[in-house]
């Protein structure tokens, strides 16, 4: 099987907005209207939740003039945590099409669709014109691509010279076998890991200049910063079997095989 369709099949839930919906109305959220903090409990799903995220549009330096991409936008967290932030365009391309038909439901919910929308695309055939996009961002994508380098070399395509791309993955620190599932593969035949040394030869081989590299271990462990939003979580987009495979990405980061690294870009 394709890689593209392994990918496809371990995220692609049916009537994935209305589990989410269901999940939220069970933890006591009024889901009519539905307001962007309402989300953050299942729609940053990456290490580190929404202040990750937070971090990572900083690094970009967003405005309401910029253009933003987002690589891999899954159900939509973070291009819509970009536009309230910032209040500027953000597009999203995800391979899973019931994600990028649920990114945009919830977007449609929370009153953002002027600003953000969603198409279903492959990272390395993005359908946009040269130069479209100021600003890029990747978010815990690239541990299921295989190609990095033609990934890099479509956002620098699609990026105006000095546009700046943040990414945010998974990458290896050390040699030693991860423990499957992981959240993003069932099994090696998915998993394309590697170190931020290997990020970086890409992103210089595709037009990009490194600006910094940040290991976010210490940032991004333990739980969901307390709050008073819903008390779910990720099983509400992918089951409880989930929670599994997120003990496994921990278990991978305390033994120093894994880290969340944040590396950010400009291309030249």
């Amino acid at each position: 099987m394709d890689v593209r369709d392994i990918v496809r099949e371990h995220y692609g839930r049916a009537e994935l907005t209305s589990s989410i919906l269901r999940a939220l109305s069970e933890a006591g959220v009024t889901v009519d209207p539905l307001a962007t903090a309402d989300l953050a409990a299942v729609d940053q799903l990456h290490a580190g939740f929404l202040p990750a995220t937070q971090h990572l549009l900083d690094a970009l330096d967003l405005d309401a003039r910029s253009r933003l991409l987002d690589v891999g936008s899954g159900i939509g967290g973070p291009a819509r945590a970009a536009a309230v932030t910032c209040s500027c365009q953000v597009t999203g391309a995800d391979l899973t099409p019931e994600f990028v038909s649920t990114a945009t439901e919830l977007t449609r919910l929370v009153g953002l669709s002027e600003l953000v929308r969603f198409t279903t695309s492959t990272a390395d055939h993005l359908p946009f014109p040269d130069g479209s996009f100021d600003r890029a961002m990747m978010i815990h994508v690239g541990m299921n691509v295989p190609d990095k380098r033609a990934v890099f070399a479509e956002v620098r395509r699609v990026l105006v010279d000095g546009g700046r791309f943040a990414l945010y993955d998974q990458m290896r620190v050390a040699d030693g076998p991860l423990p499957f599932p992981m959240p993003w593969a069932d099994a090696e035949d998915s998993s394309f890991v590697e170190s931020s040394q290997e990020y970086a030869e890409h992103l210089t081989a595709a037009g990009f200049a490194i600006d910094d590299t940040q290991d976010r271990t210490a940032q991004a462990s333990g739980p969901p910063p307390a709050g008073d939003g819903p008390r779910i979580g990720p099983e509400a987009v992918f089951g409880a079997a989930f929670m599994a495979r997120i003990h496994h990405n921990i278990e991978a980061t305390s033994a120093g095989l894994l880290a969340p690294v944040l590396m950010v870009a400009h291309a030249v």
